[in-house]
């Protein structure tokens, strides 16, 4: 199929799927016409890409994860644990924004202090 097919398929811009080629994520076949020719399974490959890119995944886990993907070898309990360190991954910098704001609110009320004694 063509990468024009590929991106309908998976809703995976030509854009992104030249990136993720280019990255060796997925490959492709070039026809006598120069055109780029994907079987049908990178289909499942680039839903993968985009399922773990649409999670806040990396690039790189995706290249860690996606052979074993694609040869069967990922257990779904192994990507259950990858999910889990995500979520602490996004608790750490939730964590990290209340604080900043913390801070910032209370510069705010020391600044708007200050103002009021000024005057």
């Amino acid at each position: 199929m063509r990468i024009s097919e590929l991106s309908a398929r998976t809703r995976v811009s030509v854009h992104r799927l030249r990136r993720y080629e280019a990255a060796g994520l997925i490959a492709s076949r070039r026809q006598s016409n120069g055109y780029r020719d994907y079987d049908e399974k990178t289909v499942r490959h680039v839903v993968f890409i985009a399922m773990s890119r649409a999670m806040g995944f990396s690039l790189s886990f995706v290249a860690e994860y996606l052979p074993r993907f694609q040869s069967g070898t990922l257990s779904p309990q192994e990507m259950v644990e990858a999910i889990h360190q995500r979520v602490a991954e996004i608790d750490k910098a939730i964590a990290e924004q209340k604080a900043l704001k913390k801070m910032l609110v209370s510069h705010i009320a020391w600044f708007e202090a200050k103002q009021r004694k000024s005057k």
